[in-house]
């Protein structure tokens, strides 16, 4: 596991990324009073942020203020590398500057056969 501290809207939020399976990241961080919502963005790395960003949005008063938010981006590659980053967004829908980027690997598909026995 590995942290990384998101500014947005002068917010502090620490971020641990959890899981990376083939199709699916999974991120856990513990939310703001200050903040209303949260976008998890992502994209397939290098693409560009302003026309090829997936994301979706996750309400503070959905979870509570004290519960920590745990966010899928899904429908992912696999075997591809992946860009995320966290937007705090205030009640009135004003976005903070994106946090930083965390540069990510989805798990390869395994073709390696599965062992086996054979008795002659």
């Amino acid at each position: 596991m590995s942290q990384l501290i998101i500014h947005a809207l002068s917010i502090h939020v620490s971020i641990i990324y959890r899981v990376f399976l083939q199709t699916e990241i999974t991120v856990d961080f513990m939310p703001t009073a200050a903040v209303h919502s949260y976008e998890l963005e992502w994209k397939q790395y290098p693409q560009s942020w302003a026309s090829d960003t997936q994301r979706c949005i996750l309400k503070t008063s959905d979870v509570g203020a004290t519960k920590k938010i745990r966010a899928n981006a899904t429908d992912l590659d696999p075997g591809m590398t992946y860009t995320i980053r966290v937007v705090c967004k205030d009640g009135s829908g004003n976005r903070g500057k994106p946090g930083p980027d965390l540069i990510i690997d989805t798990e390869a598909v395994s073709c390696t056969p599965k062992p086996s026995c054979i008795i002659l």
